[in-house]
């Protein structure tokens, strides 16, 4: 069944669609008044609902039963220095995929990639969890310094630093939560590792290999969820 997110879904009173996903119901999946489709909106859990109005100009429906209540994720915080955009958009539909829940992109001294269309990577994270089937979407930050994050993050979680040439002193427990700290494709200069040092941030890596700035971030996830 379809299923979309919508963040102000309420689920006792008849809620507008936006135009896009007028759009989309009407005009790709060829929906009509009366039938059905999945909503959520990170709060409320997993509903049915029934579309009341539905034509190419607007759109309402209406809940009809919860499928799913809410859950909790434990806190996993992806931070990746910005790369370029067909790596970057992996990076942040698999990593929604796994179940990341905030994403703080950052600006290193060795990042290529200066910007990031924070609209358009939210809506991969949308579309990412829609598909995925889970209840909420990650948080999307927008690009910081590692410093900056560093200040910033809540103090319950434990900031790692993914480093391929540093003596791994860390390795995370499942379950529990942690910032993952992933360098651009020229790596963290020693600037940035004494930072890091400075702020007790241990070190990490995911063995003998060089993983390219995409594949690292996946693959700690993965070990850190799972």
């Amino acid at each position: 069944m379809i299923r979309l997110f919508v963040p102000d879904f309420k689920t006792d009173s008849p809620v507008a669609l936006s135009p896009d996903a007028v759009h989309y119901l009407f005009h790709v999946m060829r929906l009509q008044a009366g039938d059905s489709f999945i909503a959520f909106n990170g709060q409320d859990g997993e509903w049915c609902v029934r579309l009341i109005t539905l034509n190419k100009k607007e759109g309402v429906f209406m809940a009809d039963k919860q499928i799913r209540p809410q859950n909790t994720l434990t806190p996993l915080i992806l931070c990746p220095a910005l790369i370029k955009k067909d790596p970057m958009d992996f990076v942040f539909q698999k990593a929604t995929e796994i179940g990341v829940t905030a994403i703080y992109p950052l600006i290193t001294e060795r990042t290529v990639v200066s910007r990031l269309n924070t609209d358009r990577a939210r809506s991969i994270l949308i579309e990412a969890a829609e598909q995925s089937e889970r209840l909420t979407v990650p948080e999307l930050f927008e690009p910081q310094t590692p410093a900056d994050v560093l200040r910033t993050l809540p103090s319950d979680i434990q900031p790692i630093c993914l480093a391929e040439r540093q003596t791994a002193d860390f390795r995370p427990i499942a379950g529990k939560p942690y910032a993952l700290f992933i360098g651009p494709e020229g790596g963290w200069t020693p600037a940035e590792l004494d930072m890091f040092r400075r702020a007790k941030v241990p070190f990490w890596h995911l063995g003998s290999t060089i993983l390219r700035a995409e594949t690292a971030a996946i693959a700690a996830l993965a070990c850190c969820r799972f």
